[in-house]
């Protein structure tokens, strides 16, 4: 069998590629003030990819498009699976940020550019100390040349500090949080058994069934 390269990407990707999961995690996760502007009825899955061929084996990226109360909108999503942090993320989100953007005008010809939220999933063995916001990389007089310097803040998911009651969401979206927040436990195989109990209540529908595989193989 061939070598799987970067498993936690492709269950990520094949797993809020479902629309049903994709809006449960949105729903039990982004922050309160955002989901109130947002119309999740709306949410559709866009096809576009903005990870460079040559790293697509080891990144996945996945761009929502939903309604923002009469405008449309992006919401982005971005798997970072490192097991350790990253503290330039910033600017893999910056680039894709703007490559969306540019994709934006070509294809609409609009006159302005969408919002678009950046949404980072950690699973690493330590919690995220890392500083969500552009600027905390910025060095100098920050605060007198701030107008002149690019800034935004990702929204961070660091299921490390989840207790696995507190991962919500839809029967299967939470067994691939629980087997992202527990793959690299020394002790994951005694966890198995009560992670796949949830498939009790979902093992007869056919989402259920085309999953095991790819857990399988993860």
């Amino acid at each position: 069998m061939d070598k799987i390269i970067n498993p936690h990407d492709k269950l990520f990707r094949e797993a809020w590629s479902n629309k049903k999961d994709a809006r449960s995690f949105l729903e039990n996760y982004l922050p309160a003030d955002v989901l109130e502007l947002i119309d999740l009825d709306s949410l559709e899955i866009s096809k576009d990819s903005f990870i460079e061929e040559d790293l697509k084996d080891y990144y996945s990226d996945l761009l929502y498009k939903v309604n923002f109360e009469d405008d449309d909108g992006y919401v982005y999503l971005l798997f970072e699976h490192k097991s350790f942090k990253d503290n330039f993320i910033h600017l893999q989100l910056f680039g894709y940020i703007n490559d969306i953007w540019k994709l934006h005008v070509r294809q609409t010809k609009e006159k302005y550019l969408p919002i678009i939220i950046p949404l980072v999933l950690y699973h690493g063995k330590t919690k995220w100390d890392v500083n969500t916001s552009l600027s905390s990389l910025i060095s100098g007089p920050y605060e007198k040349l701030k107008a002149y310097i690019p800034d935004f803040r990702f929204i961070l998911y660091d299921l490390t500090r989840f207790s696995d009651d507190e991962i919500k969401g839809t029967v299967l979206s939470r067994i691939i949080l629980l087997l992202f927040k527990h793959i690299f436990d020394d002790d994951i195989v005694k966890t198995l058994p009560e992670i796949f109990s949830l498939f009790n209540d979902h093992k007869e529908q056919h989402t259920g069934l085309q999953y095991i595989e790819t857990f399988q193989r993860y």
